[in-house]
C-alpha cells in the first residue's frame, strides 16, 4: 500500500451519478488528481450525519463483521464473498436515523489501485467522522500493512479503535500473543488509538454485542440510565 501525496484540499469536486449497469447505486465524486466512490445512499444525506467507518487489510472478515454488527439493520446489505478484496469502492450505508456506516476497501491483497487517494481523500475531508475502526485479524496479527493505515489515521489526527477479528480461528496461545503485542504497540506508538482492544468472532458472534454498543455510544445512541 504506497502512500501518495494527498489531495489538494482546495481542489473543486464534481459529482457524477453511477451508471446502473456498475450494480451500484449512489455518486462518484472526483477532483483533480484522486476520487472517491461512493455507493449506496445519496451523496447529499452524507455530510449531514455522523459516520463510522471499518477499514483493513483484504481478508480480514470486515464485510462478515460489519454484516453480524448490523444484523439489527436491513438497510445495511453487505455482500460477503469467499474471495479478498471484493471490496472496491467506499460503500456508504444510513443506519436508520442515526448515522452511517461507511465500508472502506480493504489494502493489501487485491486493493484497488486508487485506494491510496480515495481513502485519504475522505479521512482528510470528513469532518462528521467520529470513529474508525481497524480490524486486524487474530490469527496472524499486525502486519506491515496494518502499520501503513495506522500511521495514515495518527497523520491526520482520525480517532480510532484496533477490531481483533476471527478469534474463533486462533489459538489460546496465538490469541494471547497478538493481543499482547497490540497492545503494547498501541501504547509505544500510537496517539489517537482508543486504548481498549476488541475482540469478535463474527462466527460465533463472541464480543459484537460490545462492539455494538461501542458503535452506538460514540455515535451518541447508547441510552443512559440514571442514577437513582
Amino acid at each position: 500500500m504506497p502512500r501518495r501525496r494527498p489531495c489538494p484540499s482546495s481542489a473543486a469536486w464534481h459529482r457524477t451519478p453511477l451508471s446502473p449497469a456498475t450494480g451500484s447505486t449512489g455518486w462518484e465524486m472526483t477532483r483533480t488528481g484522486c476520487s472517491e466512490r461512493w455507493a449506496g445512499v445519496d451523496v447529499p444525506f452524507l455530510p449531514l450525519s455522523l459516520q463510522v467507518c471499518f477499514i483493513g487489510r483484504s481478508n480480514v472478515g470486515k464485510s462478515s463483521l460489519i454484516r453480524a454488527l448490523f444484523s439489527l439493520a436491513p438497510e445495511v446489505e453487505v455482500r460477503v464473498s469467499k474471495t479478498p478484496g471484493h471490496t472496491k469502492k467506499m460503500n456508504f450505508f444510513k443506519v436508520g436515523k442515526y448515522f452511517t456506516l461507511v465500508d472502506m476497501p480493504g489494502y493489501g491483497y487485491r486493493a484497488p489501485q486508487d485506494f491510496v487517494e480515495m481513502v485519504e481523500a475522505y479521512l482528510q475531508e470528513r469532518r462528521n467522522l467520529k470513529r474508525t475502526f481497524l480490524l486486524v485479524d487474530g490469527v496472524v496479527g499486525l502486519q506491515k500493512t496494518d502499520n501503513i493505515a495506522v500511521e495514515m489515521l495518527e497523520e491526520f489526527g482520525i480517532p480510532y479503535v484496533m477490531v481483533l477479528t476471527k478469534i474463533d480461528r486462533a489459538s489460546r496461545g496465538v490469541l494471547l500473543k497478538n493481543v499482547l503485542e497490540i497492545h503494547e504497540f498501541v501504547k509505544e506508538n500510537t496517539q489517537g488509538c482508543f486504548p481498549q482492544l476488541f475482540l469478535v468472532s463474527s462466527v460465533e458472534f463472541s464480543g459484537v454485542h460490545l462492539l455494538r454498543c461501542f458503535v452506538a455510544h460514540v455515535t451518541g445512541n447508547l441510552p443512559t440510565v440514571e442514577a437513582s
